[in-house]
């Protein structure tokens, strides 16, 4: 099965990682950049699988031409993400992700359509029409970025509306043999039990589970014995709790 190959500890350290080895700077504003620090990333936190994100690299791209993603609406999202530049701008950054990781397994992370219709509409504008548009414009990206190498697709969602118009993303991973992961969070994350389609889902409350973040607060948890973890490391943690706590889960599931 393709979710035996997935890590049990699966760690997004990006926004972490600029901060503590960039000085927090956007690693996406030089894709030249890119793969050198996404292997000093998993260097520092020894990662089994490294993902390169799509979202920083979407409000970078909207920074960079002055636009405010909150007021760019559908149609402007859209163009964005079929823009052949900004293309060609995350190209660059996977092809030297790949480069600078060698044979360690590359994933790539986005947010999935109702998250992303989150960041340029109001709530109040987000219908199924939107979703729909958004769900069919971010597989046309996942087929234009896809290159052999990459093994997992990680999509993150917040609107459970969403989850319906999901078939045009897992039609591009099945094709291309790469596991499909979703994280739900807000609204969405509670619906994790009625998600199919899936190799891995997390949420709360499923077997699945989201670190708690009471956890880097000093709060105990004990995983689940045969379950898998998703976390997302706080962006403003000290380094040294950071590779502790984390040396401290992995023991407990190894």
């Amino acid at each position: 099965m393709v979710e035996a190959s997935l890590p049990a500890l699966w760690v997004d350290g990006y926004t972490f990682g600029s901060r503590i080895l960039r000085g927090g700077e956007e690693p996406w504003r030089s894709p030249d950049e890119l793969g050198f620090f996404l292997r000093d990333l998993a260097q520092l936190l020894s990662l089994e699988l490294v993902e390169v994100p799509v979202a920083p690299a979407i409000r970078l791209w909207a920074e960079g031409h002055g636009v405010e993603l909150a007021s760019l609406g559908a149609s402007g999202m859209e163009r964005l993400i079929a823009d052949a530049d900004f293309r060609a701008h995350l190209k660059r950054g996977l092809e030297t992700a790949q480069g600078a990781l060698g044979q360690r397994p590359l994933g790539l992370s986005l947010p999935g359509p109702g998250a992303l219709a989150a960041t340029c509409l109001d709530a109040g504008e987000i219908n199924e029409d939107i979703l729909d548009d958004l769900a069919l414009s971010s597989a046309d990206l996942l087929r234009a970025l896809f290159r052999p190498g990459l093994s997992a697709f990680r999509f993150e969602e917040c609107d459970p509306r969403a989850l319906e118009f999901y078939d045009p993303l897992l039609n591009v991973a099945r094709h291309y043999e790469a596991a499909a992961i979703i994280v739900l969070k807000g609204s969405a994350e509670s619906t994790v039990d009625d998600v199919a389609g899936f190799d891995l889902a997390f949420g709360s409350g499923a077997e699945e589970q989201m670190l708690p973040a009471t956890f880097w607060e000093g709060a105990d948890f004990v995983p689940p014995s045969d379950s898998r973890l998703f976390m997302e490391l706080p962006a403003d943690a000290v380094p040294e709790t950071i590779l502790a706590k984390l040396g401290q889960l992995r023991g407990q599931m190894a």
